[in-house]
């Protein structure tokens, strides 16, 4: 499998954050209309195989990358008070920060023993909003005698990065099936302008530093382990409450059943890497048995701090 890159050119808001199995999802509905039923349960049957032929990450603003979760770096007892309190100002710095640069991504991975705190204004590169919509009744198909306003979040990057790794007789396809997103939309109420694409370029990419010592990886993607994966490292747990797509999305049973997925910048103890973590999730429907979720882990090899 080689690396590729997606960017995408927005040309609106969107109302979905970009998560790697929202973007999956999108895939899959282009493979069955593009290609037809039969060629998409192909396609899962290969990731339930354990030969998934595409892994995607989850997308991230302009050039940007989640930052590894790792342990705080520990005072030493030794150290005067002051030399402590200024660790203790740079761990909390260090927090805050959610997005790195490529530079200091790689400088992480390579086993820096440092966590950049430098003062960045995340809103250079992602922009959150709540607004207020009416809620409409099913019913009626109106908003009601008082109406009943509800918060919606909005989300807008100027540009998206998807990275990917694909398999070589999978190319052309990924290809057709990002095209099929550019054209329709991404997220929730694509049918009223949000999640509108304005150019995309899909380019090879020539992947990321390769640590000589790594003893782990970083997740580019949530993910939800497979019970063969490692259990040893530093991640951030979500709650994923998702949704049917589609022509299932108006459905009173449109609504999945809640997931424990970790996040993007997760960190494991692997080693020899391998190519992929995680597992296509199923029963995740209540009323589709069919239906399966995207849980796999685009991981990138890493130089994780020694354990004790």
């Amino acid at each position: 499998m080689k690396w590729y890159k997606v960017t995408l050119e927005m040309s609106s808001w969107t109302a979905s954050p970009w998560q790697a199995d929202t973007i999956f999802g999108h895939l899959c509905w282009g493979m069955r209309y593009r290609y037809g039923e039969d060629e998409l349960l192909r396609l899962l049957e290969a990731y339930k195989a354990g030969s998934p032929p595409l892994l995607v990450s989850n997308g991230f603003p302009g050039d940007r990358l989640p930052k590894p979760v790792l342990p705080p770096q520990k005072a030493d007892a030794a150290q005067d008070l002051e030399q402590q309190r200024q660790l203790y100002r740079q761990n909390k710095k260090t927090k805050k920060i959610k997005y790195l640069s490529r530079a200091e991504f790689e400088s992480v991975i390579a086993g820096s023993p440092t966590m950049p705190t430098r003062e960045i204004d995340e809103d250079l590169f992602e922009t959150r909003r709540i607004t207020l919509k009416n809620q409409i009744d099913r019913i009626t198909g109106t908003t009601g005698g008082g109406g009943q306003l509800f918060p919606f979040a909005e989300y807008h990057w100027k540009t998206v990065s998807i990275y990917l790794k694909v398999a070589d007789d999978f190319v052309d396809r990924a290809k057709s099936l990002f095209q099929y997103v550019v054209e329709l939309g991404y997220g929730k109420r694509k049918s009223v302008g949000y999640g509108q694409v304005k150019k995309h370029k899909f380019d090879s990419f020539e992947g990321f530093l390769k640590p000589s010592q790594a003893n782990g990886f970083v997740t580019l993607s949530n993910f939800v382990p497979s019970h063969k994966d490692p259990v040893i490292g530093n991640w951030t747990p979500m709650i994923k409450y998702g949704k049917m797509g589609e022509l299932y999305s108006l459905e009173e049973t449109a609504f999945k059943r809640p997931l424990l997925m970790l996040e993007a910048g997760s960190t494991f103890y692997d080693s020899p890497i391998k190519d992929f973590y995680g597992r296509l999730v199923n029963n995740i429907s209540v009323a589709y048995r069919e239906a399966v979720q995207y849980g796999y882990a685009l991981p990138v090899p890493a130089k994780l701090p020694t354990l004790d």
